[in-house]
């Protein structure tokens, strides 16, 4: 990880992961691959443009609650459009306070229009929870003088 002044970055909390989806991809082969890479997203594309986004509650929102065929469903009727992205150098603090103010739990990290990886309130809580662990363990090394 790299630190200035204990800042983290995008780029040391985001989860590596590249792979799009073409819009015409059906939601029952969006959610295979979906389950296939343990994520709750898929990030969808035209002509390597970034499009759009299609999470698990797009999925429960507007196919399952709408008893529609998941086979019949195009990734690109579903999806989330524009996404907000954010670059690789962006400190933590400000990726947490976009993720806040937007009410979204992924934020996907890009770089010249290019998917490096994503951020989900997961890796917010790890960093959140090593933060806590770090710092327990310097109170515990003052209580011990």
């Amino acid at each position: 990880m790299r630190y200035c002044h204990m800042v983290l970055y995008a780029s040391d909390i985001m989860r590596k992961y590249d792979k799009i989806m073409p819009g015409d991809t059906s939601a029952y082969e969006a959610a295979k691959i979906m389950a296939q890479d343990h994520v709750g997203f898929a990030i969808i594309a035209e002509n390597g443009e970034i499009k759009g986004m299609v999470t698990e509650w797009d999925y429960i929102n507007k196919i399952i609650a709408q008893d529609r065929d998941p086979k019949k469903v195009r990734i690109d009727e579903i999806m989330n459009s524009p996404i907000i992205s954010i670059d690789p150098d962006t400190p933590t603090f400000k990726v947490t306070e976009i993720m806040a103010k937007n009410g979204i739990r992924r934020l996907p990290v890009m770089k010249n229009g290019k998917l490096l990886g994503v951020i989900t309130s997961r890796d917010i809580l790890r960093i959140f929870k090593d933060y806590m662990d770090s710092i327990s363990d310097i109170i515990s090394r003052f209580g011990n003088l």
